[in-house]
C-alpha cells in the first residue's frame, strides 16, 4: 500500500494581525493599515457600522487575510450587531 503523507504548511494568511481601521461610509470603503505601513482598501456593505466600531476602538482592529474578515473587538456594544465584518476587494 502506497500512502502519501501531506505536510501541513501553516498559512500565514490565516493569522489575525493587528491593523488600523478607517471607514468611509459614503463610499462603502474600509481602509486597513498593517504594522508594515501598507494601506489596503476594501468594499463593505456595512461600512457605517465599521466606522462606528472603529471610532469606538480608536481605529484598532484585527484582520484575517485568508477569510477577508475584520474583527473590531467591542463593536457590538456600539453597533448592536456583530464584531466581525466581511470585506471585499475593490473592483479594478
Amino acid at each position: 500500500m502506497n500512502t502519501t503523507t501531506q505536510k501541513s504548511h501553516p498559512d500565514t494568511r490565516e493569522q489575525w494581525v493587528d491593523v488600523t481601521v478607517q471607514a468611509d461610509p459614503a463610499r462603502h470603503v474600509v481602509s486597513i493599515t498593517g504594522s508594515d505601513g501598507h494601506e489596503h482598501e476594501y468594499f463593505a456593505d456595512d461600512a457605517r457600522e465599521v466606522a462606528l466600531a472603529a471610532q469606538h476602538t480608536r481605529g484598532r482592529g484585527q484582520w484575517c487575510a485568508k477569510y477577508s474578515r475584520l474583527l473590531v473587538p467591542g463593536a457590538s456594544r456600539v453597533t448592536g450587531g456583530v464584531s466581525f465584518y466581511k470585506l471585499e476587494p475593490l473592483p479594478a
